[in-house]
């Protein structure tokens, strides 16, 4: 208005007195001023227009272009710096009472001030975002525990919920002009409402891109953990109890209940599925606002206060070029010293890794020792194999000749020891042992239903190779085809005593042998968790020596008098029934246990490169 206005000399020097007087308040100093030059006549001022070019003699006579049409106007993405719609959006949203227009500005003039109509937000507006803030608010109570809930748990190696999560708490301590006085916020223009509200609406249409299955994996990590803390861990409920004690464990866990309930609705508020979606904060938006959800009120605060014309969400996420949140997966989002209080700090996460690649090398290292076993100074299958031939005919065979020129019947040989020597101990016959303490008990190492698959398998496979014996060439069936069938067969079993063996060693290790002494007298009936840092299970009758086994043959007499497992945990009964079936299964070049070797190397070479 100072600007527009025709003020006289006489009045101009009335002017400057008002502004500078330090006694008046703002709104007495202005409303003066405004009074005194209300009646002033306006300056007369010619606007150019550098859009339209000034009309000259020799563009009149240039005919107009024939069937020419004129070009769009170009379309407007960016905040228009004009007071053009204003009065449009003041009109728009006057009925909410959340703007009013203000003129008066702060300028480097003379004057100390300038005109420029705008809208501003009222003090209804302030008490709207603080209700947003007590949202905020309650997310923020609980989300520095829950994060550190993650960040302190050994088992979460997966950062990517973690940092998202510190993002939303970034997101959260979003709170524009609530740290404002009024009084600033009214003399507030464009840029500083711009820079006031960006980080809020931008953090909330950035986690609207996010995907749904990454939004749900966040969602229910923050449900787990609230559930894990101490203060809003469900109290379990004992049938001892009195009633009364009962029943204040059953209000009690009401209670954490509810609030769990109404965290996760809030939290899932700031993080809906679309903008649409209905949510307990846009319940309160509507009932003391009239706003649907939290994207109306943002897109209405950019339009009015920002942008100052109309304007769609296709346009706002466009101009501040809004993209899904991007997080590492790999590294934690923290201080370096809280980093290195939980494991996660660089150097802690590469021991762990290499503690991990060990663990899982641990199984490889016990395949490659059975491999490797020979027995008591001699090959485990070239003596096996002329073991099974003095025991069917008295014959003298060369094992090795055998082996290499005659290799199926050599595999036929093996398959047969394997039916004569240890199958008694895995089908659940009936063996007696013998401790140290010379008592003797009667049981099984397995029950009759644990390699109930892989026993009908071998039986099966056995059959094969004696009819293929019998009857070769005159099948169809393939020397090379029952080889791969022995091959698999054999594997199988093979692993199955490994993952016996390694919970074994696991169990010894943990020096619960005379806590678990009743365990070594039962035989197993059900496969161990593939649990390397679990407590293990002991190999029933370890401790004993074989006195006689009541379905045996003659050859497996060769038992009698050898003790199930060695003290060194290398040697005996168990360990050359393992190796023996896993070097037939090498021996028929099984691809799984090829498969598992390679397996091993990988490992073994990663181990290596971590240490560099």
């Amino acid at each position: 208005m100072l600007l527009s206005k025709d003020i006289p000399p006489h009045k101009q020097d009335l002017v400057r007195t008002l502004i500078n007087n330090k006694k008046l308040s703002p709104e007495e100093k202005w409303r003066a001023v405004i009074d005194l030059i209300r009646n002033c006549e306006e300056k007369k001022v010619v606007i150019y227009d550098k859009r339209v070019p000034v009309e000259t003699a020799k563009d009149k006579k240039r005919p107009p272009r024939e069937g020419g049409a004129l070009l769009p106007a170009p379309e407007i993405s960016a905040p228009t710096e004009t007071s053009y719609y204003i009065d449009e959006l003041y009109r728009k949203y006057r009925h909410g009472g959340l703007f009013r227009r203000k003129y008066l500005v702060r300028r480097p003039n003379r004057f100390g001030i300038g005109t420029r109509k705008r809208l501003i937000p009222t003090k209804k507006l302030v008490k709207l975002i603080e209700l947003l803030a007590v949202s905020q608010n309650l997310v923020l109570s609980r989300l520095d525990a829950v994060m550190r809930e993650i960040l302190f748990d050994d088992s979460a190696e997966d950062p990517t919920v973690f940092n998202y999560l510190r993002l939303i708490r970034l997101w959260m301590t979003e709170a524009p002009l609530l740290h404002e006085p009024y009084d600033a916020v009214k003399w507030m223009e464009r840029d500083n409402f711009d820079h006031a509200f960006r980080s809020l609406i931008t953090y909330f249409y950035s986690f609207l891109k996010l995907g749904a299955d990454a939004r749900e994996k966040i969602l229910a990590e923050v449900e787990n953990r609230l559930r894990s803390l101490d203060v809003l861990k469900k109290e379990a409920a004992n049938d001892e109890d009195p009633d009364m004690n009962r029943k204040e464990k059953d209000k009690r866990n009401l209670d954490r209940e509810e609030r769990i309930y109404e965290y996760l609705m809030t939290i899932r508020s700031f993080l809906p599925v679309d903008a649409r979606q209905e949510c307990l904060l846009a319940k309160r938006l509507k009932r003391y606002y009239d706003f649907n959800n939290l994207s109306e009120l943002f897109l209405v605060i950019e339009e009015a206060l920002v942008f100052q014309r109309p304007l769609t969400v296709e346009e706002l996420v466009a101009y501040f070029r809004i993209r899904a949140p991007i997080v590492s997966q790999t590294a934690w989002d923290a201080a370096e010293d809280l980093l290195k209080k939980a494991g996660k700090d660089p150097e802690s996460l590469e021991l762990k890794k290499r503690e991990s690649l060990r663990k899982e090398l641990d199984p490889y290292e016990t395949l490659y020792m059975l491999l490797r076993y020979e027995g008591p100074g001699h090959d485990l299958l070239l003596r096996a194999y002329a073991d099974q031939v003095h025991y069917m005919d008295r014959k003298q065979y060369d094992p090795k000749i055998m082996y290499n020129d005659h290799h199926i019947d050599f595999i036929h040989g093996l398959v047969h020891y394997f039916k004569n020597m240890y199958v008694p101990l895995l089908d659940g016959s009936t063996v007696v042992f013998r401790d140290m303490g010379r008592e003797e008990h009667s049981g099984s190492i397995f029950s009759q239903d644990y390699f109930v698959e892989q026993l009908k398998s071998f039986k099966s496979v056995a059959e094969e190779m004696e009819l293929f014996i019998n009857n070769n060439p005159a099948l169809e069936l393939t020397g090379d085809r029952l080889i791969r069938s022995v091959g698999d067969c054999f594997y199988g079993i093979g692993k199955e005593l490994r993952h016996v063996f390694d919970a074994h060693r696991r169990w010894y290790s943990l020096l619960t042998r005379t806590a678990d002494s009743e365990m070594t007298r039962v035989p197993i009936t059900a496969r161990e968790p593939d649990d390397r840092g679990g407590r293990g299970r002991p190999i029933p009758y370890y401790d004993c020596v074989i006195k006689e086994l009541k379905s045996g043959t003659l050859l497996a007499n060769e038992l009698i008098g050898k003790r199930i497992l060695e003290d060194n945990l290398f040697d005996g009964v168990f360990v050359r029934m393992n190796a023996f079936a896993y070097q037939v299964a090498s021996d028929c070049s099984n691809e799984n246990l090829l498969h598992d070797l390679d397996e091993m190397k990988s490992i073994m070479q990663r181990i290596e490169q971590s240490r560099r």
